[in-house]
C-alpha cells in the first residue's frame, strides 16, 4: 500500500466523518461520490479500501452523535444550535415513535439528510439500544454506501473513457438537477403525522386571552346529545 493510497483513504474517511457530524453541513452522499471519483481516477486507490473508508467514516460520525445524545440526555435539546437542527415539534413527534419504530426510523434517516443528525441525537438521548443502532448503521454502510459508491464509480469511469468534456455537458447538470429535485422532495415531506391539537385549542387557534377555555352555555345541549347517543 503506497503513501499516496493512504492519503486518499484518509481523505475519504475525514470527509465522511466531519460531514457526518455536520462540519460543514454537506450531504454525505457527496463524500461517497468523492470516494468513487478517487477510485476511478487513481489506480493506486483500491476499491475495497475506498468503500471501507466511506463506511468507517459514516459509522464513526453516527456513533459520535449517538454518544453526545446519550451523554447529555434530554437537556441536550435545550441548546439553541440543536433546536436549529431539530425543532421541538419535530423532536416530540419522533420521540413518540422511536421506541416502537426505532430501526425503521434509523434506516429512513439515512435517506433524509435534514433528519439524520437529529435522529441520531435522539437515539442516544432516549438510550436506544446501541447494538440495534450500530446494526442499522452497518447495514447502510454495506448496502447503501456500496450501491452509491459502485454506481458513482461506474459513471465516472464511463466519463473518463468518453472524455472529461462530458462532465460539464451531461453529468454535472444531471446530478445538479437530481439533487435539486431530491431536496425539494425532502423539504415537503414530514416524517409522521401532524401533532394532535391541544384539548385547550380549537381548530381556529388558541383560546383568546381573557376568554374561557370551555363554553358552559353548551353543556346542557351536549348532555342531551350524549344521553340520546347512549340510548341508541
Amino acid at each position: 500500500m503506497t503513501t499516496d493510497a493512504l492519503y486518499w483513504y484518509g481523505s475519504i474517511f475525514l470527509w465522511l466523518f466531519f460531514t457526518g457530524i455536520g462540519l460543514p453541513p454537506v450531504p454525505e452522499e457527496a463524500g461517497i461520490l468523492y470516494a468513487a471519483g478517487v477510485h476511478a481516477l487513481h489506480p493506486e486507490a483500491l476499491w475495497p479500501f475506498c468503500w471501507l473508508a466511506c463506511g468507517v467514516g459514516i459509522v464513526a460520525a453516527d456513533c459520535v452523535l449517538y454518544g453526545v445524545g446519550r451523554q447529555f440526555g434530554p437537556r441536550l435539546f435545550e441548546f439553541r444550535w440543536v433546536q436549529k437542527v431539530l425543532s421541538a415539534e419535530r423532536r416530540q413527534r419522533l420521540e413518540g415513535r422511536f421506541h416502537n419504530h426505532g430501526m425503521k426510523l434509523l434506516v429512513m434517516a439515512r435517506f433524509m439528510p435534514p433528519l439524520r443528525t437529529g435522529i441520531f441525537l435522539i437515539a442516544g438521548a432516549a438510550r436506544y439500544s446501541f447494538v440495534k443502532f450500530l446494526l442499522a448503521d452497518l447495514v447502510y454502510a454495506v448496502v447503501g454506501v456500496g450501491a452509491l459508491f459502485f454506481g458513482g464509480s461506474f459513471v465516472l469511469d464511463l466519463v473518463h473513457r468518453v472524455g472529461y468534456q462530458a462532465i460539464w455537458f451531461a453529468v454535472v447538470p444531471l446530478v445538479g438537477y437530481g439533487l435539486y429535485r431530491y431536496y425539494r422532495y425532502l423539504k415537503k415531506r414530514e416524517l409522521g403525522a401532524a401533532p394532535p391539537v391541544s384539548v385547550l385549542q380549537s381548530p381556529a387557534g388558541d383560546v383568546p386571552e381573557g376568554q374561557p377555555a370551555m363554553n358552559p352555555g353548551g353543556a346542557v345541549a351536549a348532555m342531551k346529545e350524549a344521553k340520546a347517543a347512549l340510548k341508541d
